[in-house]
């Protein structure tokens, strides 16, 4: 039986007036703002509801139809079955990339729309890019906002610190019950924290983030853990040198990845390896685009 999360909005900012049925029996909830103009999905990052888009969505809703979606068993989106106790009834193949595409394309169905612009949000880029591999023909163009074509954790704080670290994450995970799971980001401490060890920028307000934390508490970390095995198994490389609509990669030097690490998804996407001609002659018909800037993060 199909488990439908009820416990409020689950932090977000964006009411879901909307639910589709996924593939597997999972309810996906999600709303579209914006009266007219192509349809851009908003794909966010891990665990993350909508909070992310505060500012971006209403700015995009005022040329775009803007569809806002929870990913499965996030926000008020469900699960295809019964969590059971810490999560023993999910596995990690219930949280791969590919299914996260595989729901979009419900909401897709379900609301007929023929053709999508994609935007992805850090682990959103990974999900964009599978929904581009599943389907091609319904893609206008893709966007990536620092995000990683595969999972994030190989390139994070610019280390290979991290990968390695990964599996004693998990172990030490699992021993977290859910009381103090809760009261980690309930704590007055979490966002200052977030910000001295530079998750965040110095300038983010913690009012914009408290719907995440909030959402965070909510989540039982064992299903986190499964749900971040699956993120870190995912890779899209095979598919870059493969995506033929516009490409707009977003980027800065303050990001947890470092600026290698776009310049090598820009070279993946054929960005700056072919001479354009004098005329433009010898320019793709859809050409990526790199957009960056030195910036603090904020």
């Amino acid at each position: 039986m199909a488990y439908l999360r009820v416990r409020g909005e689950g932090g977000t900012l964006f009411p879901k007036d909307r639910c589709v049925v996924s593939f597997d029996g999972t309810h996906l909830a999600y709303t579209i703002k914006g009266n007219s103009g192509p349809v851009v999905a908003l794909c966010a990052g891990f665990c993350c509801p909508d909070n992310f888009w505060r500012y971006l969505a209403p700015a995009l809703a005022r040329k775009y139809r803007v569809l806002i979606w929870n990913y499965r068993g996030m926000g008020v989106s469900g699960m295809p079955r019964e969590p059971g106790y810490r999560a023993r009834n999910y596995s990690v193949e219930d949280f791969t990339v590919e299914k996260y595409a595989e729901d979009l394309k419900a909401i897709l169905d379900h609301e007929g729309i023929e053709e999508v612009i994609l935007l992805g949000h850090s682990m959103g880029t990974q999900v964009a890019l599978e929904a581009y591999r599943l389907i091609p023909n319904r893609i206008l163009a893709l966007v990536s906002i620092t995000g990683p074509f595969a999972s994030a954790i190989t390139s994070l704080y610019n280390t290979t610190i991290a990968p390695r670290l990964f599996p004693a994450g998990i172990l030490l995970a699992r021993s977290v019950a859910r009381p103090v799971w809760r009261l980690l980001f309930k704590s007055p401490f979490t966002h200052s924290l977030a910000v001295q060890f530079g998750a965040l920028g110095p300038k983010t307000k913690l009012e914009d983030m408290k719907p995440y934390y909030e959402h965070l508490a909510e989540l039982d970390p064992h299903m986190i853990l499964k749900a971040a095995q699956a993120m870190h198994a995912h890779s899209a490389e095979d598919l870059l040198r493969k995506v033929k609509v516009p490409t707009l990669v977003v980027a800065a030097d303050a990001d947890m990845a470092p600026p290698s690490h776009y310049v090598e998804v820009f070279k993946l996407l054929d960005g700056g390896l072919r001479d354009g001609g004098w005329m433009g002659e010898g320019r793709p018909k859809a050409a990526p685009t790199a957009l960056s800037w030195r910036s603090r993060r904020s």
